[in-house]
């Protein structure tokens, strides 16, 4: 009998070793594999940042993608002998660009040193994509004497005027879901009141908002053109010596030319009363003379 027991005790002992030693070693296996599991991975305050990142960058790439909203203004002051010539070719340049004359003022009657010159103004809009090629192949048609750009940058207002407009629709909402339980006749007409208020300032933005893209969509050419005589030579620190003396001497020659042509039609201007002067003075020179002859000699 104490055989049977003590051999009953080995085997008990037996399996209750087995038993603590494969737990042991499921939770050795658990515990490697939940340091391999933490080594392959990024712990949560590393992913959090990740992700915050990913964000800034694509926010990054937006704002880039973004359009920036500029008004581009030009003024452009041109000279040319050939008055009508120049403007037909300025009104082909603005159909070709599908530009538009906002506003002209045309001075045909402009007498300059006793010439009839022709001068303009005009409010050109073109597309702002076709800015650079318009101004390029605005210069071709005549002598170009100054050029000016100008930039404003709006996006900061237009933006500003953006966010508003959404604040005011979404009042809108909200005021149409109020409309829609109201019950009370001054609850009603007091909702009623600040909706019309709300749609009134909307539609300002909005006018706002269409103002703004179309000054930004089209660039604005304030265009100068002037008839002269003569061309304004293009000359620089760079022009040769020579282009300058050649200059000089066409100067020269002109400006002789121009007041010699002055003087002849300012003597035949003068014609008219120096005729009637030299009759008047040849009668009262012969009066005296004759008065003379017939008073007795002393």
């Amino acid at each position: 009998m104490r055989n049977r027991k003590s051999i009953s005790i080995m085997i008990l002992i037996l399996v209750f070793t087995l038993i603590i030693s494969g737990c042991s070693s499921k939770k050795s296996q658990s515990y490697d594999m939940s340091v391999q599991d933490t080594g392959s991975s990024k712990p949560s305050t590393e992913i959090a940042e990740g992700d915050f990142n990913v964000a800034e960058d694509e926010k990054t790439e937006y704002d880039l993608i973004e359009p920036d909203k500029i008004i581009t203004a030009v003024s452009i002051s041109m000279q040319t002998k050939e008055f009508m010539d120049t403007v037909e070719k300025l009104n082909s340049l603005i159909g070709k660009y599908k530009g538009y004359i906002e506003n002209s003022d045309i001075s045909y009657n402009n007498y300059v040193y006793s010439t009839s010159l022709k001068h303009s103004q005009y409010s050109i809009r073109i597309p702002r994509e076709s800015l650079d090629n318009f101004k390029n192949e605005l210069k071709e048609i005549g002598n170009i004497i100054s050029e000016n750009t100008s930039k404003v940058d709006i996006t900061k207002q237009y933006r500003d005027t953006e966010s508003r407009l959404k604040v005011l629709e979404v009042k809108e909402g909200r005021i149409l879901d109020l409309l829609k339980k109201a019950e009370k006749m001054e609850d009603i007409i007091a909702l009623e009141n600040q909706l019309s208020n709300i749609i009134y300032e909307k539609e300002n933005l909005t006018a706002n908002i269409m103002d703004m893209d179309d000054k930004v969509n089209y660039s604005t050419v304030n265009f100068y053109l002037e008839e002269v005589a003569k061309l304004t030579p293009g000359e620089n620190i760079k022009t040769p010596f020579w282009t300058k003396v050649g200059n000089a001497f066409k100067d020269s020659l002109y400006f002789f030319t121009y007041n010699i042509e002055n003087l002849i039609i300012s003597f035949i201007y003068f014609l008219p009363y120096g005729i009637i002067i030299g009759v008047v003075a040849y009668v009262v020179w012969k009066f005296i003379r004759k008065r003379n002859n017939t008073l007795p000699k002393e």
